[in-house]
């Protein structure tokens, strides 16, 4: 499995700050925020599948744009994967004809562009061996973590979070697990901003992963803008040796 990343950023400023989406292979996208505008056309008509980690607009601003840039492209439509919670919202405040057509029903309600299927957390889809199973996180309603491995290896993508042990419970003896991209939003001094918006800053990260093994690397992603060097400079000064990297756009990881 090749993971490009397109966009992970807090937020937007610069080519290197594009909100956060991942392409798997040449065909899933986790998440598809701005970093989407990253591919070309061609590209674009490739992706099958796009797991949702949740609906916040960082997260889904993409998926606007990619639907209607490949509508007539495709032999098939875009499956867009997530909780139910997350896939009514999207419907309800997205796709509803005010702020975006209803892709849904276009060019016609039996061959749409695109295409919605709901899961429920904890179930695994086998998409050409690449195993994917969300897992609940404490963020908003419906909100998941995903588990991807071909089973060989694999990576753990967060989404947006806070302090969610039974993730890391599950996790922890995990021996396909290769790295964990996660979610590290604000400076310690914004603790209480992190927590109201249920993300992690440096020091509640570091005390929900305290039982992680120390061989499996963390990839901090998510960092608001501007703030991207003290979030990291304060990563370090606690981590106690634990491999803690900073994502970044244009990052590729073979698994």
């Amino acid at each position: 499995m090749r993971l490009q990343v397109l966009g992970c950023a807090g937020g937007i400023g610069g080519q290197q700050r594009l909100t956060t989406c991942l392409r798997l292979d040449r065909d899933i996208l986790l998440d598809a925020g701005t970093g989407v505008s990253s591919l070309d056309v061609d590209q674009l008509v490739g992706i099958d599948h796009v797991f949702l980690t949740h609906s916040h607009l960082d997260h889904v601003a993409g998926l606007a744009f990619l639907v209607d840039t490949v509508v007539g492209k495709r032999a098939g439509p875009v499956t867009v994967h997530g909780t139910r919670e997350v896939i009514d919202a999207l419907k309800t405040h997205l796709f509803n004809w005010v702020l975006w057509p209803d892709f849904a029903t276009i060019p016609d309600a039996v061959n749409p562009v695109l295409r919605w299927v709901p899961f429920v957390p904890g179930e695994t889809i086998d998409i050409g061996g690449r195993m994917i199973t969300a897992h609940p996180v404490d963020h908003m309603s419906g909100s998941v973590a995903y588990w991807v491995h071909d089973g060989d290896a694999g990576f753990l993508f967060s989404g947006d979070m806070s302090s969610t042990p039974s993730l890391w419970a599950a996790f922890a003896h995990e021996e396909k697990l290769r790295k964990v991209i996660v979610d590290c939003s604000f400076t310690n001094s914004e603790a209480g901003l992190a927590a109201r918006s249920r993300h992690f800053c440096p020091q509640s990260l570091l005390a929900d992963i305290e039982a992680m093994p120390r061989s499996i690397e963390f990839l901090i992603y998510h960092l608001k803008p501007g703030q991207e060097r003290q979030i990291m400079e304060e990563l370090a000064a606690a981590a106690g040796g634990r491999a803690l990297t900073a994502l970044q756009c244009g990052d590729m990881f073979d698994f």
